[in-house]
């Protein structure tokens, strides 16, 4: 969903969007939400902070909502904080799931609340890092306070270029295990360049204690070199399937020196530039999603 129909989205809801987090938020009849769409085209999560009396709400509580709705599809409770999925094809649809929402509540005698305290008063949306909360302003001051000082300590720290590499080697053979598997029932998939991505990225990452434009560079030319291998292999499997006798190993050196001597199978080229595009897709992904969270490591702010 582009931010021109999130826009009007909010207009829509009588709600604001914020470009930054690309979300639909404010309150109505009381009640503080956002919304923000999944990866799934014209699918929801609308976000509320609520409780009824002084306990947590049970997690199939809403169940008679969602029964009873032809929107909303199911519910997530995690304290105080209840993510509603809805499926919606217009805004109009959006805004009905909406309204339902709220008159479940005001029939039920659910307020709302902050989602880290469960008291009423002030609420709105706020970011801290990479999360969205509905938070009081008490609530928002101290969990950013304890932000900082996270994001002080990993500042700090000094990356480990040494042990960098040897995670984004280990999570490249990780995702690159994944390619193959994938490979091996006769596909090329997105998903395994977003498997090589974020395991690379995540290796680099936890092993080289922070993540700098130097540990992409490093990662990229893992999943570079790691993909070529999957890649032989493949080829090597094949050879061990057409002559049994043959172990996977001794069917690699063969593929390999076949390769640099010239001796090319058939559709070689295209398979490795097929491979190589659907798993830069993915890693692409994965590498903007991290990039994308190292930036959003320092927000702190009131939508």
């Amino acid at each position: 969903m582009d931010h021109l129909e999130l826009q009007a989205l909010a207009t829509e809801l009588g709600l604001q969007f914020d470009e930054f987090s690309s979300l639909v938020f404010g309150q109505i009849d009381g009640y503080t939400l956002y919304i923000e769409p999944t990866e799934q085209r014209k699918q929801y999560r609308i976000c509320f902070s609520v409780k009824a009396g002084d306990a947590f709400t049970a997690p199939n509580a809403f169940d008679d909502l969602i029964k009873n709705s032809e929107v909303l599809t199911g519910s997530q409770m995690n304290h105080y904080k209840l993510v509603l999925y809805a499926k919606a094809k217009t805004n109009q649809a959006l805004a009905q799931a909406v309204q339902e929402a709220l008159i479940f509540f005001k029939e039920r005698g659910f307020v709302n609340v902050c989602e880290q305290s469960g008291e009423p008063g002030q609420i709105d949306v706020y970011q801290l890092g990479g999360n969205i909360l509905i938070l009081s302003r008490k609530s928002f001051e101290s969990l950013s306070s304890g932000l900082s000082l996270e994001n002080q300590i990993y500042d700090n720290q000094k990356e480990s270029i040494v042990g960098g590499i040897v995670g984004a080697f280990v999570g490249s053979l990780i995702g690159g295990a994944v390619i193959l598997l994938i490979a091996q029932m006769n596909y090329v998939a997105v998903a395994g360049g977003l498997a090589m991505g974020y395991c690379t990225v995540k290796g680099y990452e936890l092993l080289g204690k922070k993540l700098s434009k130097a540990g992409i560079a490093i990662s990229i030319v893992f999943m570079v070199l790691v993909t070529f291998l999957v890649n032989q292999f493949d080829y090597a499997l094949l050879l061990v399937r057409k002559y049994p006798d043959a172990n996977v190993f001794d069917a690699f050196s063969v593929v390999n020196e076949s390769i640099f001597n010239g001796i090319i199978p058939d559709n070689y080229w295209f398979n490795l530039i097929l491979l190589y595009v659907f798993t830069g897709a993915g890693a692409f992904g994965a590498i903007r999603n991290a990039l994308s969270t190292q930036t959003q490591r320092f927000a702190t702010r009131q939508l």
